[in-house]
């Protein structure tokens, strides 16, 4: 019995893995449906372990589930999305501010790290683990402030950005290596130890700054 839950909450995993990737690479777009029975076909399994990896999507605010109707990429409204980035923008710059005295040596190794798995990952065209490594860069330097109240913060922002791919597509449809040598731009700033240079970098990264380089 122990052997088969096992077995089930390891299968349900992939399918989250599975799912989620679909939607950071863009191939389920915000608003499209979730099918759990279509999923559970083409992947040649039953529809238990999908159901489960749904909920856990539900529950981490990248699906809604509407009763009778079935369960959708979360999407919000052009006006809910505006102040969602607004409100990033303003928790990344506070975020860089404190981060700026807080990082050590491993942690600015961590970001150049995470910056050089970003640029395979745009030399293999893989958009969901370019999504997930930016994801991944930002939400460490919220860490490295060590305020609970910034981290929990960043949580409630994070699915709604992820699921409406303003991580890691900053409203920018040009070279994504240009995005990749920005965050190379970020970490200077952190390491510059000014503060509102940081903070400043963080804003405009935020706020899709880099659309203004377009025609350069």
């Amino acid at each position: 019995m122990t052997e088969a839950v096992i077995s089930r909450g390891l299968l349900s995993d992939q399918v989250y893995e599975l799912i989620l990737a679909s939607i950071l690479d863009g191939s389920r777009t915000p608003g499209s449906r979730v099918v759990e029975s279509e999923i559970a076909r083409q992947l040649g399994i039953s529809q238990a372990p999908v159901r489960e990896a749904v909920k856990r999507l539900v529950h981490a605010g990248l699906v809604v589930s509407v009763p009778r109707r079935g369960s959708y990429v979360t999407e919000i409204s052009p006006e809910e999305f505006a102040i969602a980035r607004q409100m990033r923008a303003t928790l990344e710059a506070a975020g860089a501010r404190i981060a700026v005295g807080h990082l050590a040596d491993d942690d600015f190794a961590r970001l150049r790290a995470i910056v050089a798995r970003m640029q395979t990952a745009v030399d293999k065209g893989d958009w969901a683990s370019f999504r997930t490594l930016d994801i991944d860069f930002h939400r460490s330097v919220i860490a490295a402030t060590d305020l609970a109240v910034l981290a929990r913060l960043w949580d409630t922002l994070e699915p709604m950005l992820v699921s409406q791919r303003a991580i890691g597509d900053p409203a920018y449809l040009g070279d994504r290596g240009r995005v990749v040598a920005w965050h190379t731009d970020l970490i200077n700033a952190l390491a510059s130890g000014d503060p509102e240079t940081a903070a400043l970098a963080f804003a405009e990264h935020a706020s899709g700054g880099l659309d203004k380089t377009t025609a350069e």
